[in-house]
Order: structure tokens, then C-alpha cells, then sequence
């Protein structure tokens, strides 16, 4: 069931109506999960074996992670945690692009693999479920959060049907505590839910649906087409991707909100940033963060010198853009925009070009950067990006003196080399110009 269906909205309203009918917050709680699990099953009813399976490995090892004293086991049981969860990530997500990449390593020495695709169905929003479960376990074992003794509340955390699907990615430590308070009627906000709801469902069905009759037969069939239509084509893109995943993380807050729950904003205006570091502050915020947490900063973040830092980024970008999607286009994608980040650490402009005088410039070379990046997002091969891209009419120099600049000029980029002003006094590190960390 997608949320701008009629079906969808027909389960909700009696979701809706049950769940404030009932008077006792438990059985509230209990309600809430028997709905997410309907809601997951009308994909398909087996496999949410799988997130049973996974979520029990979590609840399991969260539990012992807090009764032993020995760091070897610990660590043990993390890995065992953080493997289980990668592995059935990897075998339903990334078995046969693995088997392609072996198949043709084979090939180029001579040797024919000559294996068939595997057969294997992707369970609906495990990439999102598998992130939430290794954050709870990690921050469990880092000791930043106590292991949840109530698996009602453990299985609704990753359950919870309006981010169960699309995100937005939720950490346990905000999720958690909001399932212990009892929830009170309130028309304020419902209202603001039901503003939430429509608004996202404007962007998706109007805007987004609307988009991709333009976008997709360019893409489906790149050669041939005039470079006006391949720029309308890839601008549409970028206004398309924008309003479809933003549109349904609008209607999955408006969901919560709606039943007394408070997810976390997951888009702030992207496509006025003025640098591709302001861009991943603002785009996709909850995944943004969760690789800085999870994944830079283990790495060693900025902590061990300029090249470190670089390839830090580029590894974290890198696994960003496999984390979309199974193709080599995605891992492009994830190494274009490490290279533009590492690019705004490197270039130092002097501070008067990021005033408000050059801001219209920064935001229009940063969108164009990131626009040009959407290309071997959508496009299905290399060849059909390539296609797009020499279509655009635009050369190399052109377009990487559109991505320095967008990468250099920054507010921030003074020789200080100090956080930006919006970073000062967070308590957490910078998402992603990683100064603080």
C-alpha cells in the first residue's frame, strides 16, 4: 500500500478511529503494531519473517551487550549484530550486482562464470529498517543508550508503518521514549498532521507523478534527443527526485503527527544551498546523519590528517551511493559527490565571495552540480549517462568549474577553517562539513 492510494487511506482511517477509540496506552501500543504488520504484509506475508528474525538478533544481543563486562565479547556480539543485519542486506540487495562484478572480473582473465541471475525478492524497505536496527545496537554497545527491556516497544520501533517503508531513518534514543508517553487527543495536532499529509501528497501525486512523464521517456531512450530536451529532461529529474522523497517523508510525518508520534524533518529547502557541504546538511537529513555517525566518524572523521579526511568522505560517499541502489551508476554517484565534498575542504576562497552579493551564484553552481549528479542517478547504464551528459552540450571544464565553485564558495571559507555559523553551539558535529569532528 503506497500513502497516495485510496487503499492506503481506507486502512489508515481505521487504523486511525481504533487506535484513538482505545483508552488504555498499551493496548494503543498493541494496535499500532498488529497495523504495521498488515501494512508490511500486503506486499508479501513472508517476508516479515525476515525483520522478525533480524529485529530478535538485536533485541537479543542489546540485551547481553549490557551484562558483559568483557570488551572481547562485547565486541564479539557486535560484530555478530552488525553481520547479520549486513548479510541479509547484502545477500537480498546486492547478490546479483555481487555476482555480475564477479562474472565480469572472470571474464576480463578469460574464465566464463556462465552464472544465472539469482532469484531473489527485495524486502520492501530493508535498507531503511537495517540502518535503524545497527544505529539501537551501536549506540547500545557505545553506552548511549540503556537496552529496551520491552520487545512491544522494540518490534513498534522498527514496525512503525509510516517510516517503515521510505524513512525517514529514526534513531532509537528519539523514537523510544516517545512510546512510553501516553498520547492525548489534540486538534492542533491533527490538524498540523492532516497540513503535513497534504502537502506531501501534493508534491507526490501532483508534482512528482506529473514530472516523470516527462522524465522517463528521455531517459528510457537517451540517443537521438535534442540537447533542449535533455536539459528540460534532467532539470525535470532533479525537481522530480526532490518532490517524491521529500512528498513522502512530508506524508509520514503527517502520518505520526497524526497519531501522536514526532519523526524527524528530513528535507530543508536543498536546492538553495550555496555548497554542496550546506546541500548534505539539507538533503536527506536523517541518512545524512546517520552515516556521519555511523560511518564517518568511526572511520576517524577529520581526525587524522587532510588525506585521511578525504578518504574518509570518499568512503562514506561511496557506500551512500551503494546504500541507494545496486548498480555501478549508484557508486558513481556516491564518488561524484565525495569528490565535491572533499573539493569544498580543499578550495579556500576568500570569505568577501560567499557574501550575499554571490549567493544567487553559489546556490545556481551548486544546483547544476548536484543536477549533473542526478544523471547517473536515474540513468540505468553508464552508456545512457554518458549519452545525457555529451547531450547537455556541456564540457568538462565548464562543468567542474561549476563544481569548484560551488564546493569553494562557502560563508565559511575563511582561512579559519572554523564551522559555519548554523554549526555553532550544536552539541553534535556537523553533518557533513565535519570540522567538529
Amino acid at each position: 500500500m503506497l500513502f497516495n492510494t485510496l487503499k492506503f487511506v481506507g486502512f489508515f482511517c481505521v487504523v486511525f478511529a481504533v487506535y484513538w477509540g482505545l483508552r488504555r496506552h498499551r493496548w494503543r501500543m498493541v494496535w499500532l503494531l498488529l497495523a504495521s504488520c498488515a501494512f508490511y504484509m500486503s506486499w508479501n506475508p513472508w517476508l516479515i519473517s525476515l525483520i522478525i528474525f533480524s529485529a530478535s538478533v538485536d533485541f537479543i544481543v542489546a540485551l547481553q551487550l549490557e551484562r558483559i563486562a568483557s570488551q572481547r565479547r562485547r565486541r564479539w556480539l557486535l560484530g555478530l549484530s552488525i553481520g547479520t543485519n549486513l548479510g541479509l542486506l547484502g545477500y537480498f540487495k546486492y547478490a546479483n550486482f555481487l555476482m555480475d562484478g564477479v562474472q565480469s572480473a572472470l571474464n576480463l582473465v578469460g574464465v566464463d562464470f556462465g552464472s544465472a541471475p539469482l532469484n531473489v525478492l527485495l524486502p520492501l524497505g530493508i535498507s531503511f529498517y537495517t540502518f535503524e536496527t545497527i544505529s539501537y545496537v551501536v549506540d547500545v554497545y557505545r553506552g548511549k543508550l540503556r537496552a529496551i527491556r520491552s520487545l512491544l516497544d522494540y518490534a513498534l520501533y522498527i514496525m512503525f508503518f509510516p517510516h517503515l517503508v521510505a524513512g525517514p531513518i529514526v534513531r532509537s534514543r528519539d523514537f523510544l521514549p516517545q512510546l512510553r508517553r501516553p498520547k492525548r487527543w489534540s486538534w492542533d495536532r491533527l490538524q498540523l498532521g492532516v497540513q503535513f499529509f497534504l502537502v506531501g501528497l501534493f508534491k507526490k501525486a501532483v508534482l512528482a507523478d506529473q514530472l516523470a512523464t516527462v522524465v522517463d521517456p528521455v531517459f528510457a531512450s537517451p540517443a537521438g534527443q535534442a540537447s533542449a530536451t535533455l536539459w528540460l529532461a534532467t532539470l525535470a529529474y532533479a525537481a522530480q527526485i526532490y518532490c517524491d522523497f521529500s512528498g513522502y517523508s512530508d506524508m509520514a510525518v503527517g502520518l505520526a503527527h497524526m497519531l501522536g508520534f514526532k519523526l524527524p524533518a528530513n528535507f530543508d529547502m536543498p536546492y538553495t544551498s550555496v555548497n554542496i557541504a550546506e546541500f548534505w546538511r539539507r538533503w536527506h537529513i536523517s541518512l545524512s546523519s546517520w552515516l556521519r555517525d555511523y560511518l564517518y566518524i568511526p572511520l576517524g572523521g577529520s581526525r587524522g590528517g587532510r588525506w585521511a579526511t578525504y578518504r574518509n568522505l570518499m568512503l562514506t560517499m561511496l557506500l551512500g551511493g551503494l546504500w541507494h541502489g545496486a548498480s555501478w551508476t549508484f557508486v558513481f554517484w556516491g564518488f561524484y559527490h565525495g569528490l565535491l565534498l572533499a573539493l569544498h575542504r580543499l578550495v579556500r576562497l576568500p570569505r568577501w565571495l560567499g557574501g550575499a552579493a554571490f549567493r544567487p551564484l553559489c546556490v545556481l553552481a551548486t544546483f547544476l552540480s548536484v543536477a549533473l549528479g542526478w544523471v547517473f542517478f536515474r540513468a540505468q547504464t553508464f552508456t545512457d549517462a554518458a549519452t545525457v551528459v555529451r547531450g547537455l552540450g556541456c564540457c568538462a571544464c565548464s562543468w567542474w568549474g561549476a563544481c569548484t565553485l560551488s564546493a569553494a564558495l562557502s560563508p565559511s571559507a575563511g582561512s579559519s577553517g572554523a564551522c559555519p555559523p548554523r554549526c555553532w553551539g550544536r552539541s553534535s558535529p556537523c553533518c557533513w562539513c565535519y570540522r567538529c569532528c
